[in-house]
């Protein structure tokens, strides 16, 4: 178990650049639409959350915590002062990164945010599939990634279908970051239908604590409303973005969605670690297919598999913890806003006194569970974009 558990300690590398980063409720990013959206929104900080606990002497014991974290990041608390856009050019850029980018794009992306939310949901959807397709005139590198994995996985695919399927892609992508200024009103529009919620049931009566094992798919934001509002709470661990402003309106939207927010620093490892262990929660999510060390870790749609990133991390807490790994993702049905929420069967979660074979036995099970539903869906994976083969 003290190895499990040095392992959780790891943190993951910076994704580089804001196009490569991830966004989700779950995962907890903020608003890293700029790619899509032409600019209005911004980035995250990093491309996954690092989990932590304390090893003790003989056994585990997790650091004193209250089961959640509020603390607010450190750039964020430790402005720098008005006075450095004079000083030397360090602290002058810093400052005017601070008071006067941030200020600027974050009033902005507030403006823009507060703007869609007041449109029909439909509507915002519609805005959002327009500036989608735009965006692939902006970002072309992004474009051609996702062209060859789609070709990769589909041979048989002509030009024309590619196009289509970018297409759609891109217009998806878009109608999901523009969703984010309605998503607390998806549910009670009876917008979001569900399937297989009986396997989180089934986990919470047998008394059993929950790993949501997310997505990029559709608009993978639903999976939270959809979860509290099928009478389940649960946590999120959630990245933090760099920009003040938009980290303001990722905490409004999450917090009227009902969500308990973890930040991601050396505590929220913990945090996860013990609400899974003594169960006081009815799970915790983490999204499994993000960007690790420069590319997107999951799945591996042929590459050599690696236990890293948070796939990984799923597989480790699930096997100290005893929870239940179940893989979730959302799909968009038809053109607008409208979705089904996934709760895939549990993933076996082997336990042997091989820890290192259980973690690579562990990682293949979620990889087989996964593999097949963004192979099928390639057109709402917001990751294709930056999948590299």
């Amino acid at each position: 178990m003290r190895s499990d558990i040095r392992a959780l300690r790891q943190t993951n590398a910076p994704a580089g650049t804001a196009r490569q980063k991830q966004r989700g409720w779950l995962s907890g990013d903020g608003l890293s639409a700029s790619r899509v959206l032409g600019g209005w929104a911004g980035s995250q900080a990093k491309s996954s959350a690092f989990l932590e606990v304390k090893a003790v002497d003989d056994g585990i014991v997790p650091s004193a915590t209250n089961g959640r974290s509020n603390r607010m990041p450190e750039a964020y608390v430790n402005a720098p002062p008005l006075r450095w856009l004079l000083a030397g050019h360090d602290k002058r850029l810093a400052a005017f990164r601070y008071w006067i980018r941030d200020t600027a794009m974050g009033l902005s992306n507030t403006g823009a945010h507060k703007a869609l939310g007041l449109l029909p949901t439909d509507m915002c959807s519609d805005v959002g599939a327009l500036l989608g397709r735009l965006s692939r005139y902006r970002y072309p590198e992004s474009d051609a990634r996702a062209r060859r994995l789609i070709a990769a996985l589909y041979p048989d695919y002509s030009p024309d279908q590619i196009d289509r399927s970018m297409r759609r892609l891109w217009a998806g992508v878009g109608r999901t970051m523009a969703e984010y200024s309605v998503l607390d009103r998806l549910w009670p529009e009876g917008r979001i239908r569900v399937e297989g919620m009986e396997h989180v049931t089934a986990a919470r009566q047998a008394g059993k604590p929950v790993v949501i094992a997310a997505l990029h798919l559709g608009n993978w934001e639903a999976i939270g409303p959809t979860i509290i509002n099928n009478g389940f709470t649960g946590s999120v661990l959630y990245e933090v973005p760099e920009n003040r402003f938009d980290h303001r309106i990722a905490l409004d939207v999450r917090r009227r969605c009902g969500a308990t927010l973890v930040f991601p620093d050396k505590r929220g490892g913990r945090i996860a670690y013990q609400m899974l262990r003594d169960n006081r929660k009815d799970g915790f999510a983490i999204f499994i297919d993000e960007i690790f060390r420069g590319q997107v870790s999951a799945p591996a749609f042929g590459r050599e598999r690696v236990a890293e990133g948070n796939i990984a991390h799923v597989a480790r807490l699930a096997r100290l913890t005893g929870a239940v790994v179940i893989p979730t993702y959302c799909l968009r049905t038809g053109e607008g806003a409208h979705f089904t929420v996934h709760f895939m069967p549990p993933v076996d979660v082997a336990h042997t006194a091989d820890r290192r074979r259980d973690l690579s036995t562990n990682v293949a099970r979620i990889e087989r569970a996964i593999e097949p539903v963004v192979r099928n869906n390639i057109e709402q994976w917001y990751y294709a974009l930056d999948y590299t083969m």
